[in-house]
């Protein structure tokens, strides 16, 4: 399915350029220049293409952004294997589960304008909350609140759990965001709210229909007026039109057995209006993501104005909860001396990784569109991919690109004759 010799025959007739950000994301960057040494570029370049020649990603794309100033903006490998198109640095993607930070911050901001509240119980937005039961048959001794919902600690069946997952029954039935949440609230809980921590995206739908209700519209129109278009997000939709679907990457599997991919064929597209996951069902591109994260990395400031109070978006990295490694909506790494994490970030199941490092400055998106196969029913003995073994992304992260930048951090540190690092 796949050679050495087809891939490198391809490889070849593609580089795409890297290119700056628009000059408005970070007026202050222009101080000192931002770019990778030679060798680290080449480094990494090489990297990227022999991960695919080796076959341990079919494609994808990578955006580094250092300080406000992009230092790497490429695609590698394929979109579609068998067909030769190359992932380019502006191929659209299913970002996953990258759609939690998304949607947290849209409710953060919301709750900021105090158009809904946080802490409040859920059953105040929606009264079929009031009839959750536990799996014993109980009660819970209180009813989940929005932020329990967005932290991961409202109760809710994990999604690793079984039926933890309901948009895959309940996607493509013609249903709307309310009727999926009204047949989520009938799931028996596991635990008591507030309790313990268990990655549901049950709560997230839960905190879309509360979008909805809040500002009198759909999901899609809320996040669009509300969030992505102030932030000239231009290709970021949970429903993408027949154009950016004809663009969009390929999902493929990496099989345990064999390590070979599997292309996923695509599910019919969804019509607007009608149900998707909340927490997992946005489309975007390296530049719309690297918009949003700027966001967070200037503290709610965008185009010069606050467009989110930075007490109120600076809360979303705190980890004084049950799952202390997940704040609202992103996963937290270290604790700085402000009490906040010193690195955000979220990972998707469909291949997407993306975070804020605090302390070095930068950014990072890197998409692909590939994970492993579950791979249960196989003796361990006869996967050639074993159950442990780490996700490209996440390994491409530690061992390549936190090392480069840390090395770019530096340099500039030198160039300017003061340290940069922040709290």
């Amino acid at each position: 399915m796949k050679t050495v010799s087809y891939f490198a025959g391809v490889l070849c007739c593609f580089l795409v350029a890297a290119g700056p950000l628009p000059a408005e994301h970070n007026a202050a960057a222009k101080k000192t220049p931002h770019i990778l040494a030679p060798q680290d570029h080449n480094m990494l370049r090489k990297h990227l293409d022999e991960s695919v020649l080796r076959g341990e990603v079919p494609g994808g794309a990578l955006l580094l952004v250092h300080e406000g100033q992009t230092v790497f903006k490429d695609g590698f490998g394929f979109r579609h294997i068998k067909h030769g198109k190359p992932f380019t640095a502006d191929t659209p993607f299913h970002v996953a589960s990258i759609s939690k930070p998304i949607i947290a911050t849209l409710v953060v901001k919301l709750a900021a304008e105090r158009r809904l509240d946080l802490d409040r119980p859920i059953d105040a937005y929606l009264h079929e909350m009031s009839d959750l039961v536990l799996e014993s048959g109980e009660r819970p001794v209180t009813i989940p609140t929005l932020r329990q919902c967005l932290s991961h600690t409202a109760g809710f069946r994990s999604d690793y759990d079984e039926g933890g997952r309901p948009w895959l029954r309940l996607r493509g039935q013609g249903m709307t965001l309310a009727d999926a949440v009204t047949d989520e609230a009938k799931i028996p809980m596991p635990i008591h709210p507030g309790t313990e921590f268990a990655y549901s995206g049950i709560g997230y739908d839960i905190a879309g229909r509360i979008v909805e209700l809040s500002t009198g519209s759909s999901l899609e129109t809320a996040i669009q007026t509300e969030l992505f278009e102030p932030l000239g997000m231009t290709q970021t939709t949970y429903y993408p039109d027949e154009e950016t679907a004809e663009q969009m990457a390929d999902f493929y599997w990496l099989w345990r057995s064999d390590g070979k991919f599997r292309r996923k064929l695509p599910p019919p597209p969804i019509p607007a209006g009608k149900y998707k996951s909340v927490g997992g069902g946005i489309v975007s591109t390296l530049d719309d993501l690297s918009k949003f994260m700027l966001l967070h990395q200037n503290h709610g400031v965008h185009d010069g104005k606050t467009f989110i109070p930075r007490d109120a978006i600076e809360q979303m990295y705190r980890g004084d909860r049950p799952g202390k490694f997940y704040g609202l909506g992103f996963m937290l790494k270290s604790t700085g001396k402000d009490g906040l994490a010193n690195q955000i970030s979220h990972s998707g199941s469909s291949g997407t990784l993306m975070w804020l490092d605090r302390q070095r400055q930068s950014i990072g998106v890197l998409a692909t569109q590939h994970r492993f196969s579950d791979g249960k029913k196989m003796p361990e003995s006869q996967k050639r991919i074993p159950a442990d073994a780490p996700t490209w992304q996440a390994t491409t992260k530690k061992e390549v690109l936190d090392p480069l930048m840390d090395r770019l951090q530096k340099s500039n540190e030198r160039l300017v004759g003061a340290p940069q690092r922040k709290p």
